[in-house]
C-alpha cells in the first residue's frame, strides 16, 4: 500500500459510493461486493421501509464506537450476552490485501461484549440504517442481527453484526501471537490494520471498558512494530 491515499470511512464515502467503487476496482475474486439491491433487500428483512422507527437501536462493539458515522438521538453504554467481540473475518482489501490479509472485529457466539448503544432518529432511521448497511454489508460479511442490549436505562433491542461462519472470509480461532503477527503486518485503503485495533482499545477505555484480550494484542502488535 506504499503510496497509496488513504481513505477515510465518511458519510460522503458512503454516500457516493467511494468505498463500494475502491473495493469493486481491486478485482479480488474472492472478495464478493454486494450490489445495492442486495444491501437493500438485506436491510428490509431486518427493518422493512415502513416499520416504527421510534425506538430503534444499533449495537456498537468495533468502529461504530470510535467512527459511527450514523446521526442518533442517544448513546449509552451496553453489554450484551451470546456473543464477544473477536478479530474473526480476513480482510483483503480495506484494511489488507490480498497478499497480506488483515482481521477485523465481528461478534461471535458466545460468551458476552461490551460496546455502544446508538438510538436512531425515527426522522431519518431508514436512510441512516441504508447508510450503515453500505459500510457493514458490503462483502455480505457480516450477518445483521437482533440483539438484547444491557443499557444504564434498562433494556433495549438493537440490530448488531455478527460474524458468519459459512463465509470464506471468516477466521477461525488462532493462538493471540498469530493474530498479533497479522495485524502488526496488515494494511489497506483504508488504512493499517494496527489503527483499528489501537482506536478500538482507546475507545472502549474512554467508556470505562477493559478488554483484556484486545489490549495484550496492543502490546504484542508494538513488539513486533519495535523490533
Amino acid at each position: 500500500m506504499t503510496g497509496e491515499k488513504l481513505v477515510r470511512i465518511t458519510r460522503e464515502n458512503l454516500e457516493t459510493g467511494t468505498v463500494a467503487r475502491l473495493v469493486a476496482e481491486r478485482g479480488d475474486e474472492d472478495t464478493q461486493l454486494a450490489t445495492e439491491d442486495e444491501l437493500k433487500a438485506s436491510r428490509r428483512s431486518m427493518v422493512p421501509d415502513d416499520a416504527d422507527c421510534s425506538d430503534l437501536w444499533v449495537f456498537g462493539y468495533g468502529s461504530l464506537i470510535f467512527n459511527p458515522i450514523m446521526e442518533h438521538v442517544d448513546r449509552v453504554r451496553a453489554r450484551i450476552f451470546g456473543h464477544h467481540r473477536r478479530f474473526c473475518l480476513w480482510t483483503r482489501l480495506g484494511r489488507g490485501t490480498p497478499d497480506c490479509p488483515g482481521l477485523v472485529l465481528a461478534l461471535d457466539r458466545g460468551g458476552s461484549c461490551t460496546g455502544v448503544a446508538y438510538k436512531l432518529n425515527p426522522a431519518n432511521a431508514i436512510a441512516e440504517l441504508d447508510l450503515l448497511w453500505r459500510r457493514e454489508m458490503i462483502t455480505l460479511a457480516y450477518r445483521a442481527h437482533w440483539v438484547r442490549m444491557h443499557t444504564p436505562d434498562g433494556m433495549q433491542r438493537g440490530i448488531g453484526f455478527v460474524s458468519r461462519p459459512d463465509r470464506p472470509n471468516y477466521a477461525a480461532p488462532m493462538p493471540i501471537d498469530s493474530e498479533a503477527d497479522v495485524i502488526a503486518a496488515a494494511s489497506g485503503f483504508i488504512g493499517p490494520c494496527r489503527e483499528y485495533l489501537f482506536d478500538t482499545v482507546e475507545a472502549l477505555n474512554a467508556e470505562g471498558f477493559r478488554d483484556p484480550h484486545l489490549e495484550k494484542l496492543v502490546a504484542l502488535v508494538k513488539q513486533r512494530l519495535a523490533s
